[in-house]
């Protein structure tokens, strides 16, 4: 007894303790590194799935924005507006309705700089936007170009841009003339601005010889890409390597097959590793903390054990030493009411516990429901926004938007089940005397009414949609060019029985409209049935008005 006193170490709490806090030691630390094993290789391959997600997304991105690109310039180039006045745009110079338009383009399209129109040869005709300082090479080889759209980023004046190109033709299919359009890089940049990102990543486009041509965020001082460039069509690899300053990068890259770029991406690897330590270092602290409470616990516990032993042990010796009247202690068996009652504080917090579990239980499972209902809402929400992005504002047809999507889709049905297909472009007669005469108020209820009377006529299975300013669209699907004729003569007789009332400054009266319209039909050339139809209604146009026509034949009507 007398040298446990002199080494306290060698008592049985000391030993106790000392045993329990090893033990809870060396399994909170084993279970530490467990865990941060675990999450580390979850988050290894999170990161693994989440880069190559990442680049998915630009590559679909970037390919998505030029195709829309590509196609809206082209649909510029279409413009009978252009082509009609190229002849005097050579003759006299800048002005009338090539510039209107072009301007009007300009200002409703913000990802070009300026738009120019080069002739036949590269001769420069007309720019609208900023000035470029195009060199006769540069115009050759963007007049060489004019057919495969989007072309590489070039510098100019210190400046990178890049040209979109498309061919202005004849209705023969004769090259009269190029528009190109200057795009501003950083509509480009606003593109991939979209990508959710860490705090510290950011996505590259690299060029064919390895510079940096676009970068989000923009980093000025990062000029090349010093990383081996994918090879074409090889699955994105997820790699960590040093940057230039010397900083731990997560990146993976992958080729952007249109015009041999490569898109890569790249993330601190102190911040994709942080949520690990953070996990690491927090697990470390609520072990050790768990192990002092046993600790702490067992030592209560061990004197309670060892103070009947000791008084036991004292009682001994006094008898040893020949003392009469020693008391025993009788109250040993106090240690099992002590284990009992501990036992029953511990069920006691266990069932206050158990409580707050079920009791946060359900308010998780609340909070999943008012969420559940707020995501249903908010698809709702979107769904509407949906419909408004396709439909125009006035007339309450759809629009532009939506007949550029639907009708590359009636023309593949077309094709593949060998149905007819037609398409009647409609324009108001003399709609800009009316707007000059009446008022804009005027002519947009006009059109709203012109919209109601046509949407009375076509047939359900049909498409009706305002094109662009008093110029309408209708897909006829499963019509033959005879059927799409009477259809359309129908819905000129329509329009043309429709009275407008209008208020003057006489007093109160009617007005009456007419359209001309151009029909044609699907022979396997989206080009050539879009051209079709612009050239029947300029017919139209030419053939005095209130008619219909088709690209080869006389008036239908009038």
């Amino acid at each position: 007894m007398r040298a446990a006193l002199r080494f306290p170490w060698r008592s049985l709490p000391a030993k106790l303790v000392s045993s329990v806090f090893l033990t809870a030691l060396v399994a909170s630390l084993a279970v530490a590194w467990l865990s941060a094993q675990s999450i580390q290789s979850f988050l290894h391959d999170k990161i693994d799935r989440r880069l190559p997600s990442i680049l998915q997304g630009a590559d679909e991105r970037l390919s998505s924005w030029y195709s829309q690109l590509e196609l809206d310039l082209r649909t510029f180039a279409a413009s009978a507006t252009i082509r009609q006045n190229l002849d005097a745009l050579r003759t006299r110079g800048p002005g009338g309705e090539v510039e209107q338009y072009l301007s009007y383009v300009l200002e409703r399209f913000p990802q070009y700089r300026s738009l120019i129109l080069l002739g036949s040869g590269g001769e420069p005709l007309f720019r609208v936007g900023d000035e470029l300082n195009l060199t006769d090479e540069l115009r050759a080889r963007l007049t060489e170009a004019a057919e495969s759209g989007a072309g590489d980023v070039v510098e100019i004046d210190g400046n990178r841009v890049q040209f979109v190109s498309a061919t202005i033709a004849d209705g023969d299919d004769h090259r009269l003339a190029s528009l190109h359009g200057v795009v501003d890089l950083s509509q480009v940049e606003a593109v991939l601005g979209k990508i959710p990102l860490g705090k510290r990543g950011g996505v590259f486009v690299v060029g064919g010889s390895g510079q940096v041509l676009m970068s989000v965020p923009a980093d000025a001082e990062r000029t090349r890409y010093q990383r081996p460039r994918p090879l074409p069509g090889a699955l994105p690899a997820v790699e960590v390597y040093d940057s230039e300053a010397g900083e731990a990068i997560v990146g993976s890259a992958v080729r952007f097959g249109r015009f041999g770029w490569t898109l890569a991406v790249e993330e601190s690897y102190d911040q994709v590793s942080a949520p690990v330590a953070a996990v690491v270092r927090e697990a470390l602290i609520f072990d050790i903390a768990i192990a002092l409470l046993c600790c702490v616990a067992v030592a209560q516990i061990a004197r309670s054990i060892v103070k009947p032993i000791r008084e036991l042990s004292d009682a001994a010796l006094k008898v040893a030493a020949g003392e009469e009247g020693v008391a025993f202690p009788t109250d040993g068996t106090a240690e099992i009411g002590v284990l009992a009652r501990a036992f029953s504080e511990m069920m006691e917090r266990l069932r206050t516990n158990s409580i707050e579990i079920e009791e946060n239980r359900i308010a998780i499972e609340d909070a999943n429901s008012r969420l559940i209902k707020q995501n249903q809402e908010l698809q709702r929400v979107n769904e509407v926004f949906l419909q408004l992005s396709i439909t125009d504002d006035l007339t309450k047809l759809h629009n532009h938007r939506f007949i550029q999507e639907h009708l590359p889709r009636e023309m593949k049905r077309s094709i593949r089940t060998g149905e007819p297909l037609c398409l009647i472009l409609i324009d108001i007669d003399d709609f800009k005397q009316l707007n000059d005469r009446y008022g804009h108020s005027v002519g947009d209820a006009v059109l709203k009414r012109t919209a109601a009377v046509m949407n009375e006529v076509v047939r359900e299975m049909d498409l009706l949609a305002r094109y662009g300013g008093e110029e309408f669209a209708l897909v006829a699907s499963q019509t033959s060019l005879e059927g799409a004729q009477g259809l359309a003569e129908k819905i000129r007789l329509a329009v043309s029985h429709a009275r407008f009332p209008v208020v003057t400054l006489d007093g109160p009266s009617e007005i009456r409209i007419t359209v001309s319209m151009g029909v044609a039909t699907f022979r396997g050339d989206e080009k050539a049935f879009f051209n079709d139809a612009d050239r029947a209604l300029y017919r139209a146009k030419d053939a005095g008005k209130d008619c219909v026509m088709t690209a080869d034949e006389g008036a239908e009507g009038l």
